[in-house]
Formats: structure tokens, sequence, C-alpha cells
């Protein structure tokens, strides 16, 4: 890695503490996510909604900076669009990874409720492949729908239209002549994601510092989604730029 990409990257690990403001902004920002354990749902729309700004500010060619929480109703607006782009293109995951788990615990609870003494080898067993197959194949379609998803949430911020995000042929335009870097800016967050988790876990395995880990887990959780919101946001204007 040559010493301007690592600059590059130092920059964009560091950017949301730093800029006006950002420790207030950082701080709403994981109030919302840990409000999320009270209200389900809800005060994340409002983070996802300030992810799409941030994308937004970036692709329009602005520097990384945690932006002032404001508008609240776009970005609600905006987080709601982003929360159906996810769903529908990972949906597909779900329902095989939870269908599995789902088929499982259901023909137990039938095999104790009607045949506790002598349970059924036949239903035991397509039990045990119905969990394994979800699990496997759920998984599997969760990275394949994973993949293009930073990718088709750029295209809708871009394009400001929800529809944007399954136009399919025209951000693959896009992307495809600087495929590798949306691969490897892909492969980076995920990098990023799996250090900050193992970190997250060694508290985890200790006696008094175990019950921290929740509370770890939101502000992490907020710096990766406006960690990836700019990555993505500056991988998806290179790639404007030269298509």
């Amino acid at each position: 890695m040559s010493r301007s990409a690592l600059s590059e990257l130092k920059t964009l690990l560091r950017f949301p503490f730093q800029g006006p403001d950002w420790s207030n902004r950082f701080m709403i920002g994981s109030a919302l996510l840990f409000a999320g354990w009270v209200v389900p749902l809800l005060p994340a729309l409002f983070v996802y909604g300030y992810a799409v700004e941030l994308m937004r500010r970036v692709i329009q060619g602005e520097d990384p900076e945690l932006p002032p929480w404001q508008d609240w109703g776009r970005l609600f607006t905006d987080g709601l669009r982003a929360f159906v782009v996810a769903f529908v293109y990972l949906l597909p995951g779900t329902v095989l990874y939870f269908g599995g788990i789902g088929f499982y615990y259901i023909s137990f609870l039938i095999m104790a409720v009607f045949q506790p003494q002598d349970p059924p080898t036949g239903l035991f067993l397509l039990a045990l492949a119905a969990l394994f197959l979800g699990l496997f194949l759920g998984s599997l379609l969760y990275l394949l729908g994973g993949l293009p998803l930073p990718a088709a949430l750029a295209h809708f911020v871009s394009e400001d239209r929800l529809a944007a995000a399954f136009h399919f042929r025209r951000w693959w335009t896009v992307l495809r002549n600087r495929g590798w870097e949306y691969l490897a800016a892909w492969l980076l967050l995920l990098g990023i994601a799996v250090a900050a988790y193992l970190i997250l876990m060694l508290p985890y395995y200790t006696i008094c510092l175990c019950w921290l880990v929740p509370f770890l887990m939101i502000p992490v959780a907020f710096y990766l989604t406006v960690v990836a919101a700019a990555l993505f946001g500056i991988v998806w204007r290179e790639c404007q730029t030269q298509s």
C-alpha cells in the first residue's frame, strides 16, 4: 500500500472523531441506536437517514465529516427508504436463515407434544437437515445480497430515487470499470467489522467487564455505519468520474 493510500485510509478511519462538534454528533447517533433497544427500529431509521446524508455529501464532492443532526423529517424519510432497500436485498437470506431455524424448532415441538417417547427418526433428520441448510444457504444469500447492497444504496442516494436502487444495469455500468476497487472497499469494511468484533469479545470473556460489551457495541455500530457511508460514497464518486 502506498503512503498516499495509507494516508487516505487513516483519514477515513479518523474522520468520525474530527470536525466541528464531532463528539456531540457522534453521541447523538450512538444514543439513537441505544434507544433502539427500547423502541425497535424507529430510532435506527434516523441513523440510517444520517448515513444517507453523509454519503450524499461525499458523493457530491465533500470531504468525509459528520454532518449536523438537522431536518429530522428528511432523515427519517431517507432512513426508511434505505431500510427498504436493505430489506429487499437481504430478504432471501433472511427467509432461508430463519425459516430453517423455525422449521427445526417447530419439528421438535411437534415431536415433544405428539411422540415424546419415540420421536420419528425421519422427522428428526429432516429437522436437522432444514436447520443446517437454512443456516448455510441463508448465510450464502446474505453474502450475495450484501455484496451489491452498498452500490444499490449509493445509486439510490445519488439519484435520490428509491427505484434507482433496483436499476441493476445502470449501477453496474457505473461500477464495472472499477469493480475491483469496490470489492476492495467491501472487504476493507468487512475486515474492520471483524476486527471490531474480536476486540469487543475480549471483555466478554472476563467476569468483571462482560457487562460493558452491549454498551460498547453501540458506538462501534455507529462508527461502522458512518465509515461505511463515507467509504462507499468515495468509491461511488470515483466510479462516476471514470464511467
